[in-house]
């Protein structure tokens, strides 16, 4: 009779033992960070603010963009126009020394331009895009990635907390897996994924940077936020560096947007005059 009840005196002991170890484990993963720059956040904490850059409080967006394009060819550099309607379409202008050379469309399904000293016009589907990234464009893609949103948030099933020295970091996989493909060692289920690090600013949370593996394609993607502005109490981006290594070749993207305005309802459209042929 003693023993069984000492016997369960330490099945009790052991049970709450084990469940405050399992309670602080808990904690200990529902942080991030820890560094003198980025001390412990609470997990939530982060992750509601990468969710919050997904922007729902305005129906139309304007600024004007100066683009410069790098890849093995060589270089171009031109501004642009840019009026959206959020989660429908965007189109503008583009200028070369000043001059407006092209018109462009991004909708739901393609992407069109038309060449003004040529006289021609160009539809594509994404397919095109989706080659130059290295993976799946669409439209959500574009729109996030002018917009300086979490490219790919709302694919990602689970986010796990990641270290680093210099953001907080959240990930589409956990440390383990993200080591396994740093070393070139991912199983053979794991190949087909897209493996996305979202890296906040320790002082204000804000996305800083997105990188994206393909593995299967061996392509790699930097999104870098370098420097945000306040739109109406929104942020935005004010200056973005894309970089894409791909097997076929480096491109250099750097976008520069200036004179931000929201919701002035403006038509998103690209008119192609009848005369106008298709581009080689």
């Amino acid at each position: 009779m003693t023993k069984n009840i000492m016997s369960n005196k330490w099945k009790t002991y052991l049970v709450i033992f084990i469940g405050i170890t399992c309670i602080k484990a808990s904690c200990k993963n529902n942080t991030v960070g820890g560094t003198p720059d980025c001390p412990k956040t609470d997990f939530e904490t982060l992750e509601t603010a990468l969710r919050k850059t997904v922007h729902d409080k305005f129906k139309f967006f304007y600024s004007k963009v100066d683009v410069e394009v790098k890849d093995s060819k060589g270089s171009n550099s031109f501004g642009a126009t840019l009026k959206m309607r959020a989660d429908s379409a965007f189109s503008g202008t583009v200028k070369v020394a000043g001059i407006i050379g092209a018109g462009y469309l991004v909708d739901q399904d393609t992407f069109a331009f038309k060449n003004r000293p040529k006289k021609c016009y160009k539809k594509e589907s994404y397919t095109m895009l989706s080659e130059m990234f290295g993976t799946e464009v669409n439209y959500t893609f574009m729109q996030q990635l002018v917009l300086g949103e979490a490219l790919g948030l709302e694919k990602v099933q689970q986010l796990y907390p990641l270290k680093s020295d210099t953001h907080f970091m959240l990930g589409s996989h956990d440390k383990k897996t993200f080591d396994r493909l740093a070393n070139y060692n991912l199983k053979d289920e794991e190949m087909n994924d897209i493996f996305i690090r979202y890296s906040l600013r320790c002082d204000n949370h804000q996305l800083a940077k997105i990188e994206i593996d393909v593995p299967k394609d061996s392509v790699y993607i930097l999104v870098d936020f370098k420097e945000r502005q306040e739109v109406e109490q929104l942020i935005f981006p004010k200056e973005t560096f894309v970089k894409i290594v791909s097997p076929q070749d480096s491109v250099f993207i750097n976008l520069e947007y200036d004179k931000c305005e929201l919701n002035e309802e403006m038509k998103i459209n690209l008119s192609i005059p009848d005369s106008y042929s298709e581009c080689e």
